[in-house]
């Protein structure tokens, strides 16, 4: 099976009004959280982590190799933007003295090929992995992203999933958020985790328009807002992905 959502989704109805049809204004609100232990691979040049290699690719071995999938349940694994996200099936848990690893192989054309060891421990659901490719030959450090700011007032955002297609259903995405400045060149930045559609964060100046994405099933999806309160209900356009549920 190629998609293990097939398997297990969570569905909250939300009732419609009184002395309507029972079918009238009836949404489907589907949660991503069903990948519990996951880890967020973002991709980066070594010596300058602006900078993504273009066409990466991603390959997983090692014994616990066919119990990881991409975020939306899916065997393959696509990186979009230099960022992808795999974690473990449900049929699998690390154990409190038992951690569960595998090896992860990043290539890209014009980088030395680069491996590394992936450990889902009992109790840490998310973890970020910053992997710097380096050219043939380059003898400079490797430079890692720098986190995100923490000095601006608290902003809660609440995003939510849509699809043109499928007008009856909502996705809250429990997933990994970058952003960047609307209207710049400059390569998005890590932000934090989605739970069910949330994420507070004070890395967010007021006053600024930003751009917001989320990559899942191989496709990247942003949104736009403008920071000027502290909260926001924010819609994403997500194509066709209600099509995994």
């Amino acid at each position: 099976m190629t998609n293990i959502k097939k398997m297990a989704f969570a569905l909250l109805l939300l009732l419609p009004l009184a002395c309507k049809k029972p079918t009238e204004n009836l949404k489907i609100v589907v949660d991503t959280n069903i990948i519990k232990y996951t880890a967020l691979i973002r991709i980066t040049d070594a010596a300058n982590p602006s900078v993504t290699p273009a066409n990466a690719a991603i390959t997983i071995s090692g014994p616990a190799a066919n119990d990881v999938y991409e975020v939306s349940g899916k065997k393959n694994l696509t990186v979009v933007n230099g960022i992808i996200t795999i974690g473990l099936g449900p049929s699998i848990t690390p154990e409190a003295n038992s951690p569960i690893s595998c090896t992860a192989q990043i290539s890209a054309p014009g980088y030395v090929t680069q491996t590394q060891t992936i450990t889902f421990t009992s109790g840490q659901m998310q973890q970020v992995l910053n992997m710097g490719l380096a050219k043939p030959g380059s003898t400079a450090p490797v430079a890692t992203p720098p986190p995100p700011p923490t000095t601006n007032p608290a902003v809660t955002l609440d995003f939510t999933g849509t699809c043109a297609n499928k007008k009856d259903l909502q996705i809250k995405p429990s997933l990994y958020v970058f952003y960047k400045v609307n209207g710049t060149n400059a390569a998005y930045q890590y932000l934090g985790y989605i739970s069910s559609g949330k994420i507070t964060t004070q890395a967010l100046a007021s006053g600024t328009i930003y751009d917001f994405q989320i990559t899942y099933g191989g496709h990247a999806y942003t949104a736009t807002q403008r920071i000027q309160q502290a909260n926001y209900a924010i819609n994403i356009d997500m194509g066709t992905a209600c099509n995994n549920f």
